[in-house]
């Protein structure tokens, strides 16, 4: 009994993750400081087993979006660090880091650990949903996050090296004052 109410939960948080992911509301956009609202999400992560470093640009200039997404977006991209490096050894400074910068017309968020990386057959289809590594969990929050990223006219990409670790780019437009 108890197998199959464990299985009727995880079907059903499936089912609800493929329903946010498909109804996502479209963001509601505003001039946000990225860096102030990483500040405030780490927070979050001070006690957290794997530590959380982060090294902002300075005087970066805000960008268009929606603050409750993006808080969406670096949640998963660092609960998706903190499960790639668990139960693995690790060196003794690994951790995961995020950065920001500005680059030509955009800024760049960066969040990097030093996992187990992605397979390589999976790079092609990463962002798709129900891609996973995980045995758990729907394969969705990467695509979410695309999706979210698409939204905002960004572009995201992943660089990763098998068992070493992996690093995903998010570039935001600058508004056109700031361009």
């Amino acid at each position: 009994t108890r197998t199959i109410v464990d299985q009727v939960s995880a079907l059903k948080s499936m089912v609800d993750d493929f329903r946010d992911y498909a109804r996502l509301p479209a963001p509601v956009l505003v001039l946000i400081d990225l860096n102030a609202l990483i500040l405030d999400i780490l927070a979050l992560y001070e006690t957290s087993a794997v530590p959380v470093y982060q090294s902002l640009g300075s005087d970066l200039p805000n960008i268009l979006a929606d603050a409750s997404q993006l808080r969406q977006v670096l949640h998963n991209l660092i609960q998706n660090a903190q499960d790639a490096m668990s139960g693995q050894d690790r060196p003794a400074d690994a951790a995961i880091r995020i950065t920001t910068q500005r680059s030509g017309s955009r800024i760049q968020l960066s969040v990097s650990d030093h996992g187990s990386g992605f397979p390589e057959q999976l790079m092609a289809r990463i962002f798709e949903p129900y891609v996973t590594t995980k045995s758990r969990g729907t394969g969705l929050g990467l695509a979410i996050v695309k999706k979210i990223v698409d939204e905002h006219q960004g572009e995201i990409s992943i660089q990763s090296a098998p068992g070493q670790g992996a690093t995903v780019n998010i570039f935001f437009p600058l508004p056109e004052q700031f361009v």
